[in-house]
């Protein structure tokens, strides 16, 4: 037994003796294989350090595997051959090659930035997807030369140009009765400054051509003899004072009538005009008459007490550019109307007293919401407002409904929040029922409370919505 031991312990020596070497081969052949991958890896860094990465390409030149030397004789070529197609209307061609300007490679920052952003200790990336750089100002050129060529091109010589005209209103027609539009002639006359901007772009970029009306490098008319404007100003010259708007100017009644378009009409001793400037006062002066937008507005509150509030965004506001041009319009097509001016914004009712007796009101101190409907109170409830600690405050003033929906997504940076109706009055800032509060009222709006939207239980702001349209009044206080 001792013997047979003795073997044993001998044989399983003598098999730790075998595989150990078998070990050290394996690892040397490791550090080998390693060994020689940091060396290919290291010599292609080294390479790639003064070698364009595989696949890129400059303005549409190959450059892969080219030192900067002989990317620089491979652009130079291709400026020594280049050439620019100048393709104008009615098939006219013409041609400015590099001998006619003294074209030469520019080899500035730009194609040096290239090279800095290929990373060599990255080269092998460049295997799995290309660089591809469009580059301007390859080129420079001698602007002498240049101005020359340009001064020659085909589409400068007499024979291929065709001055551009307005079309205009001529003189009164005896036989028509009327003034007449002379039309308009079309011109193939180039724009020279724009001719001269679109052709230095082009040479830089080294494109290979170029369509001159594409680019607008042509003259055009700025008139034409359907051009609205010429067209009212035509009807005007022949009916000014016959124009007669009564206005509705919230609830206040304004002429504009023969007479006083007379004092709106000058004569420079040839033409008959109306002053616009004139007409632009006179709309800003009953504008600033009439209008309640941006107005300090009285408002006595449910519990009695009556504040002055800011318009947060309610009111009637005149949109003065428009209704300006719109009763320019007017008296140059000799119109007899009866209209209101064009508003950007309107309120409940006319009048300075313009949120009338339905609104919501919303108490932002005491958390309270009470809805009038023709000066009745039909709902109130308590919400949480804006959360006051993270300065998201809902703001007082008076509003005035944007719109509404069912069934609205509410996103913020940090949130998403489905909700059944969505009340904005606000901006973001709305009415909406909130669902996932088992309370509302109180402080809570102190320091939990919404991102300043009016959270409401579920059954009241069911009915609000039934109640409310768009342009419904709210108003906010503290």
């Amino acid at each position: 037994m001792e013997d047979n031991n003795a073997v044993t312990t001998q044989n399983t020596n003598a098999e730790k003796v075998v595989k150990k070497p078998k070990k050290v081969k394996r690892i040397l052949i490791g550090v080998f294989i390693f060994s020689i991958f940091l060396l290919a890896y290291f010599s292609s860094v080294y390479y790639f350090s003064n070698h364009y990465f595989y696949r890129t390409r400059i303005n549409g030149e190959d450059c892969g595997f080219l030192t900067d030397s002989e990317v620089k004789s491979r652009i130079n070529e291709k400026i020594s051959l280049y050439e620019l197609e100048i393709i104008g209307k009615d098939g006219v061609i013409d041609t400015i090659s590099a001998e006619d300007i003294g074209l030469t490679f520019v080899y500035d920052e730009a194609i040096q930035e290239v090279r800095k952003q290929e990373n060599p200790f990255f080269w092998i990336t460049a295997f799995f997807t290309g660089y591809d750089f469009e580059l301007d100002n390859l080129a420079e050129f001698d602007e002498d030369l240049f101005n020359e060529a340009v001064e020659n091109l085909v589409f400068y010589e007499s024979a291929n140009i065709t001055k551009a005209k307005n079309a205009y209103i001529g003189d009164y027609d005896e036989k028509e009765g009327r003034f007449i539009i002379v039309a308009e002639v079309i011109g193939t006359e180039p724009d020279d400054d724009k001719m001269r901007e679109v052709l230095t772009e082009k040479i830089k970029s080294l494109d290979d051509a170029v369509y001159l009306e594409f680019e607008n490098c042509y003259k055009e008319a700025e008139i034409t003899s359907d051009d609205p404007e010429l067209v009212k100003e035509l009807d005007a010259l022949n009916s000014y004072v016959g124009a007669e708007i009564t206005y509705d100017w919230n609830g206040s009644e304004e002429i504009v009538d023969g007479k006083l378009i007379s004092e709106w009409l000058v004569w420079d001793g040839e033409n008959v005009y109306l002053d616009e400037e004139k007409v632009a006062e006179y709309v800003a002066e009953k504008s600033k008459e009439h209008d309640t937008y941006g107005k300090d507005r009285e408002f006595t509150t449910t519990d009695g007490r009556v504040l002055t509030l800011k318009s947060g965004g309610y009111g009637w506001k005149t949109a003065r550019e428009e209704e300006t041009l719109a009763l320019i319009e007017a008296i140059k097509s000799g119109q007899v109307a009866v209209r209101e001016p064009i508003y950007s914004s309107t309120a409940a009712q006319k009048g300075k007293d313009d949120i009338g007796n339905s609104y919501v009101e919303i108490d932002l101190g005491a958390q309270h919401l009470y809805l009038y409907v023709d000066g009745v109170i039909v709902l109130e409830t308590d919400l949480v407002s804006g959360n006051v600690s993270k300065g998201w405050t809902t703001p007082p003033g008076v509003f005035g409904l944007t719109y509404k929906t069912k069934n609205a997504v509410l996103r913020g940076t940090n949130y998403e929040t489905p909700v059944n109706y969505w009340m904005p009055f606000n901006g973001n800032i709305g009415m909406h029922d909130a669902t996932w509060r088992a309370s509302f009222g109180g402080d809570i709006y102190l320091t939990n409370g919404s991102h300043g939207c009016i959270n409401l239980p579920l059954d009241a702001a069911t009915q609000i919505y039934e109640y409310v349209s768009t342009g419904f009044p709210v108003v906010c206080y503290y």
